[in-house]
Parts: structure tokens; C-alpha cells; sequence
């Protein structure tokens, strides 16, 4: 388990051994920091023959580690854009009857906040009467989405973000490399899984040649419509990193313009980069920022130079303004 699950984990585990766990279970965790493997854990201890310890072997923890156990449901939304009703109520019918080792059912919802308005109210009706010796576990990284009367009838388990380093040290010794990680986790959204997949993809290194590439423009030493397509191609590998990548950059321009020395910003640290961006007016920077957040949500992507995200977000009319292009 990583290290910064290990608290909720303890927490789980006390109220276990206490025989006080509810009959549903809402974990929230921001994305990217394995809350999928922590719920899957809560639902192989509450269905362990043998206490729940980590390291147990019994019948029901080698069927959930193996090949799925008959006791426990799992619903995610798949290739779909949402959790819809029908998968809802298969979940839910598998609940009722006796379970097959006499021990007790669980369900698994990933990613709650998808779930459609119909599937919602189908769970609530599960929630307002649920079944004997039943547990089931809701994860989500938006808690807004959740209807309020689900989340009155489950307890909330809250997963903090801990210190950057920690996320930086776990980095380091998964990919026996000396570096830090600071500019791919804030781009990432402080999310180590997703660094990870970056760094066994190789996506890691075009992410940083890309913020090089941007300082070098702005020092009047690099070609804008170079980067604005090489920033193309890195959405092209992951879109997270692009709508981050972005986020970051605006964001760091922000804060020097409000005094925040550059060693103290998130990707940006180039004192003459930053002199030439804190030329582009407050609002300016704002409305690009919100642009980015909104495009992130919509799941927009670049369709070519002329009509794209890079295009969208004002950067070429900035920086040819900027530099005189």
C-alpha cells in the first residue's frame, strides 16, 4: 500500500476490529494517488475469513487478488462517459441472498461522481435500506457530483495530499532516478501514478524539453510556432499534460506578477521568462486560466495549429506580441 494510504487504511482498520463499519463507505481522494487500490483493499478485508489482516491467504483474500470473488461486485464506468442505471441495479441485485462463504457481500463504485441521476436514486433506495452483512464503498475525486443524500447515508473517508516530497521520494525510488519530480507532479496535479506512467512512457522528458523549449522562446532564443506544435504533440500523449502544463505556466506568471519570488513558483523559474510574461495584463492571464479549466472539463483537444488549444489559449498572439514577431 503507499505510503500516504497507510493512515485511511488504519482508520478502516480500527473500525473493522471494533465491529463498527457502516453499510457504506465514501472515499474521497484527489485522482492519481491509488485510491481504486485502497477501496479494493477495504473490500478484501471486510470480506476476509480471517480477520482482514494484509498478508492473509484465506480462500476469500486469494479469490480477490486472483480471478474476483462471487461475494463482491465492482461497478466503473468502462470505455462509457458515465455509470448508468442498468449496471447500478445488477450491482445492487447481487447484494441480496446469502453470500457464498456465509461471510457477507461488498460493493465497489469507482469513480461515484459519474454515476447518472437514475443510477444515483437507485443507490439511495440500496442506502435507505441496506442489507444485512453488506458493505459498499464509493470512491470519487469530486464530491460535488455526489448527490447530498448519498453522502448523508455513507461515511466519508478523507484521503489528504501529503508533502511534495513524499510524493517526490516515492518517484525516485520506483524509478531508481535522482531527480525530483516537482515540475511533472504539479503539472500532473499532484498525481504520482500518472507521473509514473509518464516516466515508463518516456513522456516525462518531452514534457520537460517542452518547458525548456517555452523559456527558450521567451529569452527570444526559440521559434513560437516550434513550440506551439511540439505543445500539440504533448497533448497527443497525454491531454493531461498539455491542460497542465498550461495551468502551471499561467499560474506561475500570476504569482511572480504578485511579488512571489521565482525559486517559489511551481514549473517556471526563468527570472528573464518570467519578465516578458508579467507583460501580459491580470485579466488577460485570468481568463486563459479559466479557459484552461474549462477545455480540461469539456475534454477538448487540438485539431491543428490554426483552430487549436495552443491558438485558443492566446499563447501565439501573446508571445509573437511579446517578442515582436
Amino acid at each position: 500500500m503507499y505510503s500516504w494510504l497507510i493512515k485511511p487504511l488504519n482508520e478502516y482498520n480500527r473500525m473493522r476490529e471494533m465491529n463498527r463499519l457502516p453499510h457504506a463507505i465514501l472515499l474521497c481522494a484527489p485522482e492519481g494517488i491509488g485510491s481504486a487500490a485502497l477501496a479494493a483493499e477495504f473490500a478484501r478485508s471486510f470480506l476476509c475469513l480471517r480477520g482482514g489482516g494484509e498478508d492473509c491467504n484465506c480462500h476469500s483474500c486469494s479469490m480477490i487478488r486472483n480471478s474476483g470473488h462471487p461475494d463482491l461486485t465492482v461497478i466503473e464506468r468502462g470505455k462509457a462517459q458515465s455509470i448508468g442505471v442498468d449496471a447500478m441495479r445488477t450491482g445492487i441485485n447481487t447484494l441480496v441472498g446469502t453470500p457464498t462463504n456465509g461471510h457477507g457481500r461488498g460493493m465497489l463504485i469507482n469513480q461515484a461522481n459519474l454515476m447518472t441521476v437514475q443510477a444515483s436514486n437507485a443507490l439511495l433506495k440500496t442506502l435507505e435500506e441496506p442489507a444485512p452483512n453488506t458493505l459498499i464503498i464509493l470512491t470519487t475525486d469530486n464530491i460535488r457530483s455526489i448527490l447530498p443524500t448519498i453522502i448523508s447515508r455513507s461515511m466519508r473517508v478523507q484521503v489528504t495530499l501529503p508533502a511534495i516530497s513524499e510524493f517526490s521520494d516515492f518517484l525516485r525510488s520506483r524509478t531508481s532516478s535522482d531527480r525530483d519530480f516537482i515540475p511533472e507532479l504539479y503539472v500532473s496535479g499532484m498525481s504520482p501514478l500518472k507521473v509514473l506512467d509518464w516516466v515508463e512512457n518516456g513522456y516525462d522528458e518531452h514534457l520537460r524539453s517542452c518547458l525548456e523549449l517555452f523559456v527558450s522562446v521567451m529569452r527570444g532564443q526559440g521559434e513560437i510556432r516550434k513550440l506551439a506544435t511540439e505543445l500539440e504533440s504533448l497533448y497527443k500523449e497525454d491531454p493531461v499534460m498539455l491542460y497542465g502544463l498550461m495551468y502551471s505556466l499561467i499560474s506561475d506568471v500570476m504569482a511572480y506578477q504578485n511579488g512571489i519570488s521565482p525559486e517559489n513558483l511551481k514549473v517556471l523559474k526563468d527570472r528573464e521568462a518570467l519578465d516578458s510574461l508579467a507583460a501580459i495584463h491580470p485579466d488577460s492571464l485570468s481568463e486563459a486560466a479559466r479557459k484552461v479549466i474549462m477545455l480540461k472539463g469539456a475534454g477538448v483537444g487540438p485539431t491543428g495549429i490554426k483552430n487549436s488549444l495552443i491558438t485558443g489559449l492566446q499563447l501565439l498572439n501573446w508571445l509573437e506580441l511579446l517578442r515582436g514577431y
